[in-house]
Formats: structure tokens, C-alpha cells, sequence
């Protein structure tokens, strides 16, 4: 299953939905369902951020191996696997401070079987594998 969009923020609640309605028409457990469409949730804005308005597209393959969810975007970039900042403010963050995020790939790494990035002759494909149990 393939779908293409132009990234903006909208798309990654469409593309949760289109992951998880396809996961679940595939007979797949709940639980790899959810893990799929956080890992999707993450690519997707992902690539949002990086290629705003630009086209992105968003793959999801059943194979014997597992559930593959691939994301392709326009940037050349490759996303970076830095661990966010955990330390301690030197003074209060108000509860309403934006997330500087960071944390996309972490999950992305902890959800998956394995993941990576493959250059394209446009842009990249961010994926990951998914170890996959059935209903």
C-alpha cells in the first residue's frame, strides 16, 4: 500500500489512520497495529518538518520478514539519531513550552526489528521493520 501527500501537519493523523485501517484489514494484532502507526506517526512528521510542502509518501508492505513502514520525502538529509536532552533546567519550563523534540527516531529504534535510510535519486526513505503477530 502506497499514498502520497504534501507535508503538512495534517497528513500524520491520515496516515495513522490509513496504517492502522491496512494493518488491521491484514489480520494484524492490535499491539504491532499501535506500534506501526506510532512509527509511522514519527516518520511522517519526520518528513513534514523537513520538506513542508513538498510531496512525501507513505508505504506500508506486509512481507514474510514483518510489517514495513516506509516514509519517502524530497530532502537529501538523512535524520538525525541524537539522543534528546534529558537534563535538568537550570530554571522552570512552563508547561506550555514547546517540545524540542528528538525523540522520533529513539522510538522509532525501540519499536522496531530494524530500521534505516535509503538514498533515493530524489530525497530518501526513512523505514522500519516491525516484528509482526497476528490476530
Amino acid at each position: 500500500m502506497r499514498r502520497g501527500f504534501l507535508a503538512e501537519p495534517e497528513v500524520v493523523q491520515e496516515g495513522r489512520l490509513i496504517v492502522e485501517s491496512q494493518a488491521l484489514q491484514w489480520g494484524v494484532a492490535e499491539e504491532t497495529v499501535q506500534n506501526a502507526v506510532l512509527v509511522a506517526s514519527e516518520l511522517l512528521t519526520n518528513a513534514v518538518r523537513a520538506t513542508r510542502h513538498r510531496p512525501v509518501s507513505l508505504r506500508l508492505a506486509l512481507a514474510e520478514d514483518g510489517l514495513r513502514v516506509e516514509v519517502w520525502d524530497t530532502s537529501p538529509v538523512h535524520p538525525k539519531g541524537a539522543a534528546p536532552d534529558l537534563s535538568m533546567p537550570e530554571t522552570p519550563v512552563p508547561d506550555d513550552a514547546p517540545d524540542p523534540g528528538g525523540w522520533g527516531l529513539g522510538i522509532v529504534e525501540y519499536l522496531s526489528e530494524e530500521h534505516g535510510v535509503r538514498a533515493e535519486f530524489e530525497g530518501k526513505t526513512v523505514w522500519a521493520r516491525l516484528k509482526t503477530q497476528f490476530r
